[in-house]
């Protein structure tokens, strides 16, 4: 294979042969077939098949593109197909966000209490002074935000990569665009989030959003530390997305590689971004009407505590 499309006329002669030779296939095979095919033509010849048992002339015979270019070139066209692959990736996102984030959600409150207003407790001592001061209930205190959040930003994640990754040809790039994209429609919320959880305090949703536009001017106030959180998310997603492709590309055919592969990426990702989401946190949390600069809030943590003070709460 030379990594180049194939011509209208190279595809016929393939699928010729293999319509000779009386090629049987299971209906598992066709459909894998098929979306591998697909893969490859969208990506303009970039993203070749994999084999897995089936001869790469095989895979390009059996698949009859529905048009090509003025070159002869194959032009695949957007199709229903596409549309319920898209919409179902946008609905396992989703689920998988808010469902993740209810489970991890007295870490994640344990978590936020250390980055930002006990910076010495420990994680034990931040949580049993939320225990003490909420009760259990307390331990998911802001989670409603955090799952609206999560559902949303993870499927417009998810679906953007996937749709963005046909078009760029590249795993890193498409994450990161797609991570803008999710970070920039979903980002007051996560502000929200972080006023209400890391306060341990019994302060409604309300309450806290009134103190939040005072502070701010307004409406503009709900994207406070924007900017951090968005080149966070342009390093972290394109982490994410290019080492999982380059972790699933040498990995065997096995159903567990790509939850195996998927959880290295996020860890290493997770590990790598750290310090920028403490720095961004303090900037969220920072009270009064001028906004906190990035490297204002940086030089601050590293006065408290050092470089271990950019990565407590992380463990």
């Amino acid at each position: 294979t030379t990594g180049m499309p194939l011509s209208l006329e190279r595809l016929r002669e393939l699928q010729s042969e293999c319509l000779a030779d009386d090629l049987e296939l299971p209906a598992e095979a066709v459909a894998w077939i098929e979306s591998e095919a697909r893969a490859y033509f969208e990506s303009g010849g970039v993203e070749l098949p994999r084999p897995r048992g089936l001869e790469s002339a095989e895979i390009h015979a059996i698949y009859d593109p529905p048009a090509v270019t003025s070159s002869g070139v194959l032009d695949m066209p957007s199709s229903a197909g596409d549309s319920r692959r898209h919409a179902t990736r946008l609905v396992n996102g989703a689920v998988a966000g808010a469902v993740g984030k209810t489970v991890v959600s007295p870490l994640e409150r344990v978590r936020l209490v250390g980055q930002t207003t006990r910076p010495d407790a420990s994680a034990l001592a931040s949580a049993r002074n939320v225990l003490a001061a909420e009760g259990w209930s307390g331990m998911w205190r802001g989670n409603g935000l955090a799952v609206a959040r999560a559902a949303s930003s993870k499927a417009i994640l998810f679906a953007a990569q996937d749709a963005l990754r046909v078009r760029v040809g590249h795993d890193f790039v498409a994450g990161s665009l797609a991570g803008v994209l999710a970070t920039l429609l979903t980002y007051p919320l996560d502000l929200l989030r972080t006023r209400a959880a890391a306060a341990v305090s019994t302060a409604s949703l309300g309450a806290v959003t009134a103190s939040l536009m005072r502070e701010g001017g307004g409406v503009r106030a709900l994207y406070r530390g924007v900017g951090a959180t968005a080149a966070g998310a342009v390093a972290f997603e394109g982490t994410r997305f290019g080492s999982f492709g380059w972790l699933q590309a040498r990995s065997a055919d096995w159903w567990l590689a790509p939850a195996i592969n998927g959880t290295l990426a996020s860890l290493l990702a997770g590990m790598v971004m750290y310090p920028n989401d403490t720095v961004r946190r303090r900037i969220q949390w920072h009270r009064g009407t001028e906004t906190l600069s990035y490297l204002e809030a940086a030089r601050a943590l590293l006065c408290e505590g050092g470089v271990a003070r950019l990565y407590r709460g992380g463990a």
